[in-house]
């Protein structure tokens, strides 16, 4: 106001456009104050999302660590059960290369050949629940013993059992089957052809080629020729036809394996369950 005449000074006394607009429009002040709080939680929830990144990589880091732990404590039991048979760690890793390379020769896909290597060293993890005095007897079993025999698939595949890694699925698998007959004439359930699973088709076939060629308490190791002679009898009988015939064409791999797997174990601890089985040779 001017003080000579009263009257307003616009230039003292006049509001900035600014001013004026939140005047004219006072949703403007609404919408700058929802677009500031709109900003906040944004970058609070960023802030919380990578929290919550976090907490679960860690969660997913104890679940892995907790995983390899428990299978790391299977496999020193499936060590243990070979060791009360009178076995080597050897004939577990003989067993999952040879399986594994059985495979490959059918055309299974690298991750379940991968797979099948470590399961198939599990394949006898139920002798754990057997008693030695019937495991490392010399002479023929009883027909009581032999019952309780024939219950190692069934104890492998309940240790095995409720895991929801892929290996340790498999592997129960491997238990399960691995002594059924392709003819139906095998143990404990007594599954017939293609009703076998494929793991426990080659398993077995796996296993048979490797124990017959190894000292046992209640007979010597066979020579390879018979072991070949015995599976090409058993063709359609015990073993899958198609198993036997990607055994046979892979033959000469096999034994160099078995040569090299059987040199390692001269020199070293050949147990260890997590080996490249493709690079054995």
């Amino acid at each position: 106001m001017n003080s000579k005449t009263g009257a307003v000074d616009p230039s003292t006394h006049a509001e900035s456009p600014a001013a004026l607009a939140r005047v004219d429009n006072p949703s403007a002040d609404a919408a700058a104050v929802e677009a500031r709080e709109s900003a906040a939680a944004r970058a609070q929830l960023n802030r919380l999302m990578g929290e919550l990144q976090d907490v679960r990589k860690q969660r997913d880091e104890a679940f892995r660590a907790l995983e390899q732990a428990h299978q790391e404590t299977l496999f020193r039991l499936a060590r243990a059960a070979e060791h009360k048979d009178g076995e080597t760690g050897a004939h577990m890793q003989r067993v999952g290369a040879f399986a594994a390379m059985i495979a490959e020769a059918m055309g299974c896909p690298p991750d379940y050949c991968e797979i099948l290597y470590k399961a198939a060293q599990m394949h006898d993890i139920g002798k754990i629940g057997i008693h030695e005095s019937i495991l490392r007897k010399s002479g023929p079993l009883t027909s009581d013993e032999w019952r309780l025999m024939r219950e190692h698939p069934r104890i492998g595949a309940s240790i095995l059992a409720g895991s929801e890694a892929p290996v340790l699925q498999l592997a129960a698998e491997v238990s399960m089957a691995h002594h059924e007959h392709f003819s139906g004439a095998g143990y404990p359930q007594g599954l017939v052809g293609e009703a076998i699973p494929l793991s426990g088709r080659i398993v077995a076939l796996a296993d048979f080629f490797d124990t017959l060629s190894i000292d046992r308490c209640y007979r010597k190791a066979h020579p390879d020729a018979k072991i070949l002679e015995m599976i090409r009898e058993r063709r359609g009988q015990q073993f899958d036809p198609r198993v036997v015939d990607a055994f046979f064409a892979i033959l000469d791999r096999l034994v160099l394996a078995r040569e090299a797997i059987n040199a390692a174990e001269d020199i070293a601890d050949v147990t260890e369950s997590d080996g490249d089985w493709c690079l054995i040779f």
